[in-house]
């Protein structure tokens, strides 16, 4: 058993589609003015966007590269341990 074929629009047959008449429309009239910098303000603006993402990324490899340092100086130094006694202490009970 088979579905019957539909129309591609679900609306009569002699009505025309709205949205294929809405686009015809737009396309037939008038275009808009494109302001004349509009280049050059989307050059600057891409500019901007490139120089601030190349910021972060060197501030993130800064930082990695400074929690990595701290890390080391954690390791070797192990700055939680009391420091190490330079005299003995005096001996009782003998």
């Amino acid at each position: 058993m088979s579905l019957p074929d539909l129309p591609e629009s679900a609306g009569p047959p002699d009505l025309p589609d709205r949205k294929e008449t809405e686009a015809r429309r737009m396309l037939a009239g008038p275009y808009p003015l494109v302001p004349p910098d509009l280049a050059a303000r989307a050059a600057d603006r891409g500019r901007r966007l490139l120089a601030h993402r190349t910021l972060r990324h060197r501030l993130g490899w800064l930082l990695a590269l400074l929690a990595l340092a701290a890390l080391c100086w954690l390791v070797m130094d192990r700055p939680w341990l009391p420091p190490p006694a330079h005299t003995t202490p005096p001996v009782e009970g003998w």
